[in-house]
């Protein structure tokens, strides 16, 4: 019933169709793809980190077909192609860093940078992962954005799969391909500078039974280069190990090597047709692509909803033998166990093995919401399918790892010849066939997908200042549409094609832009909506979102530890003032005297040693109210004695119970100062009621001891939201009618730069609400005025009656209502 497609991850970590001859022609006996009557279709030497070879081979075909088609120079690229390795490599889906089949979509499979194969870089570009351009998504250390508005995308229509056999027979099918289509992957089996090697010559004898283990390109050949093996004739090959080894990056395989030409998967891979992509959408099951074959059946289908209004311009399928012909259908309709509604039946016939794209003779138009299935049928080879695969690991191991895929029930339905349909997710629950529809969405395109956020202080400026949107659609007709703001927006202004027609493909611009009005907003966040409307078509509407922050950054809360703020202390945390003490050998490692300001800290063990073996071990802040902080950042000064066998880290969670680290490591033994650290957990803590934090001393098998945590000083610096609190004298209508006369605590206290400021009345008053300096002089009336009963909120921004900003302090407000008066004392701290 099946049939295993065995996958081989390779490397060595060591260091369209323009065809220039007919394939009918006699083949010479030298070929060279880097000298074509002077014409050049090798992209540059690469020289690869890790084990990612595999992705060089793949890109290196890639390249060389970019230059003979020259696709690359026709898309208004510049110099040579180049693509990025490193976005493949990151974003494959097989590895530890991203798997989207599973949840959380990280921590199993392959280890990233050590390997991969030619099958598993399909998967990739089947789904319209990539490729990218090496100047979009080219990063080894961290990993590239998987996605962009401003990336090139170029999809790859035909990858096809040759094998030649240990006479040389079908040889003359690899030299064709390499001189009509460019370079071909392939693999070798690199186990040492020695090995099998002849100065720059590789030769592995067939009888020799060791996996390949490197991915390289052939480029070239000569029937007459003689090698260690018994006949001449060798393939030239591109490396990715940098111009400096071998023949300028270049060697020799022998015709005769084991793997080179003859592999099954990795000996013969040629990447064909590729073009800028120009599908929207790519409608697929099986994210790890073809993973095995089910044997004995022709017929297969694939269930798909469209998302958008949109046209199904191709579909895409593997075949797993060489001479297939194929019949694609399109149905709007499965019920009752039968396909129905056919949209459109297109035939033909599949020389080699290997994934291909079809392209529709009559696209299918669909709207949004549409079920819509492709039926494929095979008359050999069977039907290719993805599911949860075992995957031999060769990098010097001899252990494997599990690449879990998942599907759902009605994705995917099979038949044996003369039977009825089944569905797939019955025979494995994680199974579903490589068959894929390409679309073109017909409703409106805006982009970027993001917003606009952007921040400044107080009166600006403010960046970034704009952000122009491009919006197309690809109907049939003309579009009418409009764009426009929330109504009550009187700081955004909009400029461009503001309203009008839209004639198919063309594009329009529209630029949203922070106005003179913005200087005049108070502190805190201030947002906005940018409504995208098709006048003809609602379902196309959508909005973009403007957010802007106006402020700067202040201390909004301080904990000085000047007295114990009652914090949550675990096994040996403490509040208490050090004396130097719980020093580790050679007396390194001490803890510190007194305190950063002041006497006293938080630490671990105070003027002692932690343990050679500690669990994680917490001290714990009280809840702390974020509820009105913007890009909060924490700040504290450290004093943290550690050899690396300690390590401390800092965690925060707004519910106690998720907790994200936030920070982590050891500062060494030889401590003898304070250290400011300065995080950001505006991710976080922004705009949340119930904020903890906490500090983690943690030991695994230390032999020497030392000091370990001690904290002081811990700041909350933010922007304070007072665009989320009453400018004006409020009242909560909502509560019921106070009893009392009450003049409350301002909160926050000490507060930079706003605070808000709450009383309550019993009855309608003459009401004067005043803020004194020291001195006793007024600086402000908040209110004056009579009020009705009821409860109240007032913010006083800091400012004097002119104006101006009043020096850090300490200030007092007086509540006067009829005959209650009360006084409050609160401090402002810059």
């Amino acid at each position: 019933m099946k049939s295993i497609v065995k996958f081989l991850i390779v490397c060595a970590a060591s260091i369209f169709s323009l065809p220039i001859w007919a394939a009918t022609l006699e083949l010479p006996p030298v070929f060279n793809l880097r000298d074509v009557d002077g014409a050049n279709y090798v992209s540059g030497i690469r020289s690869q980190q890790g084990g990612t070879c595999w992705t060089h081979g793949a890109m290196a075909s890639m390249e060389s077909n970019l230059l003979m088609t020259g696709t690359w120079a026709a898309a208004g690229e510049s110099d040579e192609p180049n693509l990025a390795e490193y976005h493949l490599d990151w974003w494959n889906g097989f590895n530890q860093y991203n798997n989207d089949d599973i949840t959380p979509p990280s921590g199993a499979g392959l280890v990233v940078h050590q390997g991969g194969d030619y099958l598993v870089t399909a998967a990739y570009l089947s789904r319209g992962e990539g490729a990218v351009r090496d100047i979009d998504g080219q990063s080894f250390a961290q990993p590239p954005a998987r996605h962009d508005d401003s990336y090139h995308y170029y999809y790859v229509r035909d990858i096809e799969w040759y094998r030649m056999g240990e006479d040389l027979d079908r040889i003359d099918l690899i030299k064709n391909k390499l001189m009509t289509e460019g370079a071909i992957g392939t693999a070798m089996c690199y186990l040492d500078s020695y090995t099998f090697w002849s100065g720059t010559n590789f030769y592995q004898p067939p009888s020799d039974n060791h996996d390949p283990t490197h991915a390289v390109a052939i480029v070239g050949w000569d029937d007459n280069h003689v090698t260690q093996a018994p006949l001449p004739g060798a393939w030239m090959v591109k490396n990715s190990w940098g111009d400096a080894w071998g023949e300028d990056g270049y060697f020799w395989i022998s015709y005769y090597d084991k793997h080179c030409g003859r592999h099954p998967e990795m000996g013969a891979v040629s990447f064909q047709n590729i073009e800028r992509m120009q599908y929207d959408k790519v409608y697929y099951h099986d994210y790890h692509g073809w993973r095995e074959t089910f044997t004995g059946i022709t017929d297969a289908f694939n269930a798909f909803t469209a998302e958008f209004n949109e046209n199904l311009q191709a579909v895409s399928f593997y075949t797993a033998a060489d001479s297939v012909t194929f019949e694609v259908r399109i149905y709007d309709t499965y019920a009752a166990g039968a396909l129905s509604g056919e949209l459109i039946s297109q035939t033909g016939f599949i020389e080699y093995s290997g994934f291909h794209t079809i392209s529709l003779d009559n696209p299918v138009s669909m709207e949004s919401g549409n079920d819509f299935y492709i039926y494929l049928g095979l008359d050999t080879g069977g039907q290719a399918y993805d599911h949860t695969s075992d995957i031999p690991i060769l990098l010097g191991a001899d252990y494997r790892v599990m690449v879990e895929s998942k599907s759902s029930p009605g994705e995917s339905h099979y038949r044996y010849p003369g039977g009825e349909w089944l569905d797939l997710y019955d025979t494995d629950n994680s199974a579903d066939f490589c068959i894929k529809g390409l679309t073109v969405v017909q409703s409106m395109k805006v982009g970027p997908s993001e917003g606009l956020e952007s921040e400044g202080p107080s009166g600006g400026p403010f960046l970034p200042g704009s952000k122009a949107y491009r919006f197309s659609h690809k109907y049939d007709q003309p579009i009418k549409y409009e764009i426009s703001l929330d109504s009550e927006i009187d700081w955004l202004s909009l400029s461009g094609d503001i309203s009008g027609e839209l004639a198919p493909y063309d594009t329009a611009i529209v630029m949203v832009e922070i106005n003179d009005m913005a200087g005049q907003l108070c502190e805190g966040l201030h947002t906005a909506d940018l409504h995208l409307k098709n006048l003809d078509n609602s379902l196309d509407n959508t909005t973009r979102s403007v957010q802007l922050i106006v402020g700067t950054p202040r201390t909004l809360y301080m904990e000085m530890l000047n007295t114990d703020p009652g914090w949550t202390c675990e096994g040996d945390w403490a509040f208490g003032q050090p004396t130097g003490g719980g020093c580790g050998p050679f007396n390194f490692g001490c803890d510190p005297v007194g305190g950063y300001t002041g006497d006293y800290v938080y630490g671990y063990n105070i003027d002692g040693t932690y343990t050679e073996f500690l669990d994680p071990t917490c001290l714990t802040t009280t809840a702390l109210d974020c509820s009105m902080y913007l890009k909060t950042q924490l700040r504290f000064r450290r004093w943290l004695a550690s050899d690396g066998f300690g390590l401390g880290s800092v965690q925060v969670s707004a519910d106690k119970t998720d907790w994200t680290t936030v920070r982590s490591g050891y500062d060494g033994y030889d401590v003898t100062s304070w250290s400011e650290t300065i995080i950001d957990i505006s991710d976080i803590a922004d705009k949340q009621q119930t904020v903890y934090l906490r500090w983690v001393m943690e030991v695994e098998y230390a032999n020497n001891l030392f000091g370990g945590w001690n904290i002081d000083d811990i700041e909350l610096i933010a922007v304070y939201d007072s665009a989320d609190t009453p400018t004006d004298i409020g009242e909560n209508e909502n509560d019921i009618l106070p009893n009392r006369f009450v003049l409350e605590q301002n909160y926050p206290n000490p507060f930079n730069p706003a605070t808000r400021i709450d009383f309550s009345l019993a009855r309608a008053s003459d009401v004067k609400l005043e803020i004194f300096n020291i001195l006793g002089r007024k600086i402000i009336a908040l209110v004056d005025e009579t009020v009705p009963a009821g409860r109240y909120s007032v913010l006083w921004d800091g400012r004097d009656a002119a104006g101006g900003r009043v020096a850090s302090g300490i200030y007092f407000y007086r509540l006067q209502a009829d005959d209650f008066i009360d006084t409050r004392k609160m401090i402002l701290l810059k």
